[in-house]
């Protein structure tokens, strides 16, 4: 099965499941990657949060029973996941600008958020700056979170946000390789590394904040751990390793819609159960470190 085919299994499931509990974790496991990672690629390639889709699709389904059934408010609620009348109606009306029960006695006009389906489109009008790399295993020295994974959009800017307050970056900072030997330690710069767990079976995830310090290689001296810092080993494997310099956030939010969009369906690869890497380098440069496998 291919990735767009991966994609479109999800999207039914979703769809299967409008009036019961919708799994993240599941819906991961069908398209072969962490929750974190198809929480992103959900959200670079619809426009709109994994989260937000299943409340429009469940907000749609919702009036259509309101105009086409008798059943009451209250149970049309519950059948959607709300806990109340009132929950419901709320967010009823923030979706469709009117509340169920003017839907049931007036004629009104109401939204509605269609099922989505994938394909592979080839756009062709921005060129992407990648190399595949066969890289050694390597080691990273740096702070783990544990965080749900359903809030990591929102967790993971306040990290960065505090390791800069509370000295964190400063002292990995001081501790960088010599210049002349920054070539030997990639992933390079300071890094963000988005462990979701094997296939979506963790509704936690763990968020590493930290800098390479040793690479399996000759010419690369290892570098111990700072007090108070872990040590994260990571094996050998094959890496699309993307250029994405620019403003942040713009510039790896492009890198990832194009790679999900364009780059993955058309590359013949697939994800490889290993973390997603952020480099964050000086002078506006970075690198998107994802692991890939032949297909």
């Amino acid at each position: 099965m291919d990735w767009v085919e991966k994609l479109n299994e999800s999207i039914s499931y979703i769809e299967g499941n409008l009036a019961a509990e919708i799994s993240y974790e599941k819906l991961a496991r069908i398209a072969n990657c962490s929750v974190y990672n198809y929480q992103r690629m959900f959200s670079y390639i619809a426009d709109k949060s994994l989260s937000e889709y299943i409340r429009s699709r469940r907000l749609t389904m919702a009036a259509f029973d309101l105009l086409n059934g008798r059943d009451r408010i209250i149970d049309i609620a519950l059948k959607y996941g709300y806990e109340s009348q009132d929950a419901f109606s709320r967010a009823f009306k923030v979706f469709h600008g009117v509340s169920p029960s003017v839907v049931r006695n007036e004629t009104v006009q109401l939204r509605s958020c269609p099922k989505l389906s994938f394909q592979i489109t080839i756009k062709g009008e921005n060129h992407m700056n990648y190399q595949i790399e066969q890289w050694p295993a390597f080691r990273v020295m740096g702070i783990a979170h544990k965080i749900g994974t359903k809030a990591a959009f929102e967790v993971i800017p306040k990290l960065w946000e505090d390791a800069w307050k509370d000295g964190t970056m400063q002292r990995l900072m001081e501790n960088f390789p010599a210049e002349e030997e920054l070539l030997h330690y990639r992933p390079a710069g300071f890094l963000g590394i988005a462990e979701g767990g094997r296939w979506g079976d963790a509704e936690e995830m763990r968020y590493i904040i930290g800098i390479t310090n040793h690479v399996e290689a000759e010419e690369c001296k290892y570098i111990p751990p700072l007090e108070g810092f872990e040590e994260f080993a990571y094996p050998a494997a094959t890496w699309a390793v993307f250029e994405a310099n620019g403003e942040l956030p713009e510039a790896t939010q492009k890198i990832y819609k194009q790679f999900y969009t364009e780059w993955l369906p058309n590359s013949g690869y697939e994800l490889a159960d290993l973390p997603v890497i952020e480099c964050y380098m000086q002078e506006n440069r970075q690198e998107v470190w994802i692991a890939v496998t032949k297909g």
